[in-house]
């Protein structure tokens, strides 16, 4: 069974992309919403626990830590909610009007949470809202998402459509890379006191900045040539497809969304508690990890262009699904730095190969009029789970005793995944979509 098929009304002439201009500045507005949404997630991600001790004290430390990366999770509840107002908004009225809604509402909503006050000054409206704020926070991400990606893909014209799409993830390190810095710049300034009484509200408070710029990029880019010129209509055939593709994308996203978090995000909160390094060697160690991702996933996107998405996506889900236990048990087991970094690298370098030709991919099982709409509603339910990815780790090793058991959490997805991959159909070399 295809469960990629879609109709071919009005999308089997390859469109024509009308320079490398315009291009340049789709990819800039297309990738700068998630260089503030990643930046703030990795910022979250890697305070966790400062930002636990503001608003969630509690006499047990897990405990605290475990309401802080619930509510890191919370902000994903609210994803299909956007991906569903703000995909379907996308595909009716255009790409980058949506891009730049979300990136209001992205950049209002991290710097909320910068000025919030702590539960030592309003008790438990504190907690409540960085909720509220979060949920915000997940509505804009779940339009972004899919958005960005569709409006990436279509750019990137008949033959470079892995290329283009790449950026979207090329844009989720630089977020993760910007946040892990501030993180990594601010542990090793600053005094423990004042990270916690202050230095933990900087990297929030600067979406300040980066809210305008990527506003004012957004409004200043128009739809590619692929949406502009597609008239198909939409019928009970393929509503029936859509259905199809949605759970086909669910499936697919549910390793990509379990091992960004992981490998990324959780990474320098697991390694600095259950594997020996320090907060600030696990926070630079990350940084230079990030960095060659932002790198690589280009490259991974165009290699896939070449040779095909599956080589490349199997390759990667495989490796996980064999070696994620042994990768963990290794960076609990050692005391060496260098071991570390070496393990960080690769578990980084290899999750580029999915996140490189995953946006292409995904973007592929759906038609230009429901493309956004698809995208956006199979990453954000998938991403429900990557966003309690952390939550779940940290309670199951609390459950085993054993910190190792964190690389079965993402085996299992790579497991679920795997049967995706398999019956994916491979649209790479397809001059139109």
């Amino acid at each position: 069974m295809n469960l990629t098929s879609h109709s071919a009304a009005g999308s089997e002439t390859p469109h024509v992309i009308s320079g490398n201009g315009e291009q340049r500045r789709a990819i800039i507005a297309g990738t700068v919403g998630y260089v503030l949404e990643w930046f703030d997630f990795g910022a979250y991600g890697f305070l966790a626990a400062v930002i636990a001790h503001n608003f969630f004290p509690a006499s047990n430390e897990v405990t605290s830590l475990l309401a802080s990366f619930g509510v890191f999770g919370v902000g994903f509840i609210s994803r299909p909610i956007g991906s569903l107002v703000l995909g379907r908004l996308a595909d009716l009225q255009g790409r980058h009007l949506t891009l730049a809604m979300t990136m209001i509402l992205m950049a209002c909503s991290t710097v909320a949470i910068g000025l919030l006050p702590t539960y030592e000054r309003i008790g438990i409206w504190a907690p409540v809202l960085l909720v509220a704020a979060r949920l915000i926070q997940g509505f804009a991400a779940g339009g972004e998402w899919g958005t960005a990606a569709a409006f990436l893909v279509e750019w990137g014209g008949a033959s470079r459509r892995g290329f283009f799409g790449a950026f979207q993830q090329s844009s989720i390190a630089a977020g993760l890379l910007l946040g892990s810095l501030t993180a990594a710049v601010l542990s090793t300034t600053l005094t423990s006191d004042a990270l916690e009484s202050w230095g933990w509200r900087i990297p929030f408070v600067l979406g300040a900045v980066l809210g305008p710029v990527g506003m004012y990029v957004r409004r200043h880019v128009q739809d590619s040539p692929m949406y502009e010129n597609d008239t198909s209509a939409y019928t009970k055939a393929d509503g029936a497809a859509f259905s199809r593709s949605i759970f086909h994308a669910f499936a697919f996203v549910i390793f990509w969304a379990v091992s960004s978090y992981m490998v990324a995000v959780y990474m320098p909160t697991f390694a600095s508690k259950y594997g020996h390094i320090s907060r600030s060697q696990a926070l630079w160690t990350s940084s230079l990890s990030l960095a060659i991702v932002t790198v690589a996933a280009p490259l991974m996107g165009a290699l896939s262009d070449r040779i095909g998405r599956k080589p490349v996506l199997l390759a990667s889900c495989l490796f996980f699904l064999v070696l994620s236990y042994p990768l963990y048990r290794l960076i609990t087991a050692t005391t060496d730095f260098m071991t570390f970094f070496c393990v960080q690298l690769v578990m980084n370098v290899v999750f580029t190969m999915f996140s490189g030709a995953g946006p292409a991919a995904l973007a592929e099982m759906f038609p230009t009029r429901s493309r956004s709409t698809g995208v956006s509603v199979g990453g954000a339910l998938a991403t429900i789970l990557g966003g309690f990815s952390p939550f779940l780790t940290t309670w199951t090793i609390s459950l085993t005793t054993a910190p190792a058991s964190a690389g079965w959490l993402l085996a299992a997805s790579a497991t679920i995944t795997l049967p995706a991959l398999l019956v994916m159909k491979d649209r790479a070399r397809a001059t139109a979509i």
